[in-house]
């Protein structure tokens, strides 16, 4: 059985895979059963039209401005 987790949480799960580009099934595989397809579908879109990069964990985990200072 899967244990419950707020609807903060998962939306914290869905801003991490799509900062970093994972695709909207494989958002919903993480979640595993605790939120719909739909929900992620959702949930990404918001993401979109907030202007939100799907890349954005991947280039902050490459910047190399902050490791040379």
């Amino acid at each position: 059985m899967t244990e419950p987790i707020s609807a903060a949480q998962a939306r914290a799960i869905v801003y991490d895979a799509y900062t970093t580009g994972l695709p909207q099934a494989a958002a919903a595989q993480l979640l595993a059963g605790r939120a719909t397809p739909a929900w992620v579908a959702h949930e990404y879109a918001v993401l979109r039209k907030r202007g939100i990069s799907s890349m954005a964990g991947q280039q902050s985990l490459f910047d190399t401005a902050e490791t040379e200072s």
